[in-house]
């Protein structure tokens, strides 16, 4: 849709008005976007962080249960998760950051393992590597927390940063030149219609002064 500018000296005042606050638009969305990239690296070195950490505990919590599963079997399995007291709970932090909520950690409370001794699980056959196991998981779980907070919160700020750069780029590539194209029709009609009036004005007194003579 074409550009429509009210005619005439208010159209132009209209259009510079506007060009001012898109110039300034794309110079405060250009430093909400510096700010969003440098977060963006914040946040791609804590993912990397805790990506690894994960991979690392996950690691860690499948050995373990596949050396409790051989020594221990199945069913002790069960039977040693059938005593975890309460349920495992995540709590997660938020913030807001140049209008962005995401996540800024989370931490976890997971269920409390038994006491394996005191169930006499070992003596009846469980094995150390169940008792070895539970806690190996606990970490896993802890770390899978901290690696989703962090994925959330960088794709947060990556959506965030590209809706940034697109808003800008609109502004910059399309807004901008659209209404300075508009601006020099309107002064170039303008100018046009002031050496006209001119024009006009210098007829007019030619005429008058010719007439004024033959009078005379």
């Amino acid at each position: 849709m074409a550009l429509r500018a009210p005619p005439g000296r208010a159209g132009r005042l209209w259009l510079v008005r506007r060009l001012e606050i898109a110039r300034r638009g794309v110079e405060v969305l250009d430093q909400k976007r510096q700010t969003l990239l440098r977060e963006q690296q914040r946040l791609s070195e804590a993912l990397a962080g805790s990506t690894r950490a994960w991979e690392q505990k996950a690691r860690a919590a499948a050995e373990w249960n596949d050396r409790a599963l051989a020594i221990a079997g199945e069913r002790r399995l069960r039977l040693a998760a059938g005593h975890v007291a309460g349920r495992c709970e995540v709590e997660v932090e938020w913030r807001n950051a140049l209008g962005t909520v995401f996540p800024a950690g989370a931490s976890v409370r997971p269920g409390l393992a038994p006491d394996f001794v005191a169930l006499d699980f070992v003596a009846l056959g469980g094995g150390s590597a169940v008792a070895l196991a539970a806690p190996a998981h606990a970490d896993a779980v802890v770390a899978a927390a901290d690696y989703a907070a962090a994925r959330a919160a960088h794709d947060a700020i990556a959506a965030e940063l590209t809706a940034t750069t697109r808003r800008q780029r609109a502004i910059e590539r399309r807004w901008i030149p659209e209404h300075e194209a508009a601006l020099r029709r309107l002064e170039l009609a303008l100018d046009d219609r002031e050496r006209e009036d001119i024009a006009r004005v210098h007829w007019a007194m030619r005429h008058r002064t010719r007439a004024a003579d033959g009078v005379a």
